[in-house]
């Protein structure tokens, strides 16, 4: 599943800001939502672009960010993953500060913008934390960077997050969550496969899978 649908929007997310706009605009509206109801939402925002009915708290926010900031982001994103010079390790963490600039996302989001762009990271959402016994409070971060040492336990809250997510694999973060997702809705999703799929189509609207 990831090594089929991760790769495909991995390249698709690279190819244009606008596409990455996109991506990251999917993984706003999915927050408090259930992942069968994201598609149509997406496609809602997409047509109705600001007056989307789904837009709307820290959603409003990410949405005018990226209207202004994607071709930032998306030149600073193609920076680090195409550096020679950065480790895998490396790569997580200069990812998660860009995309943790973004309004509305925290760690669990910016881990899920890396997973969607890069294959790396994850999302450590409400699913994973009862799956894996993860302290919630350990995913916050401080919103008040006038200090120094606020500045630092947010760092190491970045870091500790994405070795988190790398010691369990962010494969296997995937295909698991796909997994339960599947088991969980089964109204929804024909099976994992299938959860793992439209990651794509939501963004695509391509329904025909290799």
């Amino acid at each position: 599943m990831f090594k089929v649908h991760n790769i495909k929007i991995n390249k698709y997310a690279q190819r244009h800001p606008d596409n990455l706009f996109v991506v990251i605009m999917m993984v706003s509206l999915s927050i408090q939502q259930k992942w069968s109801l994201v598609g149509d939402m997406l496609s809602d925002m997409v047509e109705n672009k600001s007056d989307c009915l789904y837009l709307w708290g820290n959603k409003v926010s990410t949405y005018e960010y990226m209207i202004t900031h994607k071709h930032f982001i998306h030149g600073q994103m193609l920076a680090v993953i195409k550096s020679k010079n950065l480790t895998e390790h490396a790569k997580a963490i200069s990812l998660m500060k860009v995309f943790l600039k973004i309004p509305g996302l925290g760690l669990p989001k910016a881990g899920f913008v890396c997973q969607l762009v890069t294959g790396l990271v994850g999302c450590m959402d409400v699913h994973n934390i009862k799956t894996y016994g993860i302290d919630p409070k350990t995913l916050i971060l401080n919103k008040n960077l006038k200090s120094l040492k606020s500045k630092t336990n947010n760092r190491r809250k970045i870091e500790k997050y994405i070795t988190l997510c790398h010691d369990y694999g962010t494969e296997n973060l995937w295909n698991s969550w796909c997994s339960m997702i599947a088991d969980k809705y089964p109204k929804d999703f024909v099976d994992s496969n299938h959860v793992s799929e439209v990651h794509y189509t939501y963004l695509t609207g391509e329904y025909n899978d290799d």
